[in-house]
C-alpha cells in the first residue's frame, strides 16, 4: 500500500516521461563521473588535476546555476531540458575522441557539463509541480530521489568494474548514449512554457535571489537546510577517514558503509509518504533533520563497525525523510513565474553549504580528531532543527504562495 502510493506519481504521463528520462541519464552520469576521475588521475598521476576538475564542476554549479535560472522561467522548460541533454551528449562524446589526454580541455568540458546540469536541474525541478497535482508532489519528489540513490547503490560499483576491465572510453560512450535516449523521452513531455516576462535578464536573476530570502517559507526552509548541510556534509568529507582511521575497516568497509547509507535512503522513501500524510511536510522535515544530527553524532560517540553500519542506514533513511518534504515545500512556496530561479538559487546555496562543510572538516579534523568532529557536527545539525522548531517551525505556505 505504501509503495503503491509512492509509485502512484507515475500515473501522470508527463511525470512518467520525466522520471524515465532522469533514470536513464542519471545512470549514464554515474558511469561518466567514475570514468572522468579515473582518466584525470591515470593520465597525470597527480591528484591536483582531480581536485581541479571537481572544483570546476562546483564553480559551474554554484555560480552559473543562479545565472541560468531565469531561462527556466522565460522559455519552455521541456525544450531547455532537451537542449541540455543533447549538449551534454555532444560534450561527453568529445572526451574519448580527442580530450582524454588534454587536461585543460577535460576541465573545460567538466565545467560546461556542470553548467548544463544546473540548467537541467532548475528546469526539471520547477516543472514537477506542473506535471503532478499537489497530492502527488511528495511521491514525485521521492521518486526523483530514488533515481539518484538507486544509481548510487547499483551503478557506481558497476562503473568501477566497467572502467577497470574495458577502459574509460566505453563508459563515456554509454553516458553520451544515455543523454540521447533521455532527450527522446523528454520530447514526449507536454509544453512547459515559462510565465516570466522578457525584461532585463540580470534584474531577473536578482529577483529570483530576493524572493528566495524574502519569502518567509522559502527563507526559513532553505536557510535551515543550508546551515545544517554546512555541518552535516562533514560526514561525507570524513567518511573515508572514519572508516580507515577510526573503525579500522579499510576501503572495503568504507564502501559497505556508503552502500548502507544509500540503501537506507531508498528505504526512507517508503516511510516518508505516510508520515507526511499523517503529520505535515514541515513537521516531518524538521523531525528528520533533528534525528539525522543525533545519529551523526552517535558515530563519533560509538566508533564500532556494527553501530556504524546501523547509523549509516539510519542516516540514509533520515536524509530522505527531510529532503523530500523540503523540496515539496520549496516548490509550492515559490511562485510559478519565478520557480526556475528559486530552484536554481536553492541548488547553488546547497552546493556552497556542502563546500563549507568540506572546508570545515579539513580544518577541524587535524585539530580535534574525526570522532570529535562527527559528534560536534551532528549535535550542531540537531541544534539547528530544534532552534527552528522552538521559533515556530517552518511556516505553512499560504494559498496565494501555493497558487
Amino acid at each position: 500500500m505504501i509503495g503503491a502510493h509512492m509509485w502512484s506519481a507515475l500515473g501522470h504521463p508527463g511525470f512518467r516521461w520525466l522520471f524515465i528520462s532522469s533514470f536513464i541519464s542519471t545512470i549514464g552520469s554515474k558511469i561518466h563521473r567514475v570514468a572522468l576521475l579515473f582518466v584525470a588521475y591515470q593520465e597525470t598521476q597527480n591528484a591536483v588535476w582531480v581536485s581541479l576538475i571537481l572544483g570546476a564542476q562546483f564553480v559551474a554549479s554554484a555560480l552559473l546555476g543562479p545565472l541560468l535560472g531565469p531561462l527556466a522561467d522565460r522559455y519552455d522548460r521541456r525544450v531547455l531540458m532537451v537542449i541540455a541533454d543533447l549538449a551534454r551528449a555532444f560534450l561527453v562524446a568529445c572526451i574519448p575522441l580527442f580530450a582524454m589526454d588534454t587536461m585543460p580541455l577535460l576541465m573545460l568540458i567538466a565545467f560546461s557539463m556542470a553548467a548544463l546540469e544546473a540548467l537541467h536541474y532548475s528546469a526539471s525541478q520547477s516543472a514537477i509541480p506542473e506535471l503532478v497535482p499537489e497530492s502527488s508532489l511528495d511521491a514525485a519528489n521521492g521518486l526523483m530521489t530514488f533515481v539518484a540513490r538507486f544509481a548510487d547503490v547499483t551503478f557506481v560499483a558497476l562503473a568501477g568494474v566497467l572502467v577497470a576491465n574495458v577502459g574509460p572510453a566505453p563508459a563515456f560512450w554509454i553516458d553520451a548514449t544515455s543523454y540521447l535516449i533521455s532527450s527522446a523521452f523528454l520530447a514526449l513531455l507536454p509544453p512547459l512554457r515559462g510565465k516570466d516576462g522578457r525584461g532585463n535578464y540580470f534584474a531577473s536573476v536578482v529577483t529570483g535571489l530576493q524572493i528566495l530570502w524574502q519569502n518567509p517559507v522559502l527563507s526559513r526552509t532553505v536557510g535551515t537546510l543550508a546551515l545544517a548541510a554546512a555541518f552535516g556534509s562533514v560526514e561525507a568529507a570524513l567518511g573515508i577517514v572514519y572508516a580507515v582511521g577510526a573503525l579500522k575497516v579499510g576501503v572495503q568497509g568504507f564502501g559497505v558503509l556508503e552502500a548502507l547509507m544509500a540503501g537506507g535512503a531508498i528505504l526512507g522513501l517508503f516511510a516518508t509518504m505516510p508520515l507526511i500524510r499523517r503529520f505535515s511536510r514541515e513537521a516531518v522535515f524538521l523531525a528528520g533533520l533533528g534525528a539525522f544530527g543525533v545519529f551523526m553524532a552517535s558515530t563519533g560517540l560509538f566508533p564500532h563497525p556494527l553501530w556504524a553500519g546501523v547509523a549509516m542506514l539510519a542516516l540514509g533513511f533520515l536524509n530522505t525523510m527531510f529532503i523530500v518534504p523540503a523540496r515539496s515545500i520549496i516548490q509550492l512556496a515559490a511562485p510559478s513565474e519565478v520557480r526556475g530561479r528559486v530552484m536554481a538559487a536553492f541548488g547553488a546555496t546547497m552546493q556552497s553549504a556542502v563546500l563549507m562543510g568540506t572546508f570545515l572538516a579539513g580544518v577541524l579534523e587535524p585539530r580535534l580528531g574525526v570522532l570529535a568532529v562527527l559528534f560536534l557536527s551532528g549535535m550542531a545539525v540537531s541544534l539547528i532543527a530544534l532552534t527552528v522548531r522552538l521559533r515556530g517551525g517552518i511556516p505553512r505556505p499560504s494559498q496565494q504562495e501555493a497558487a
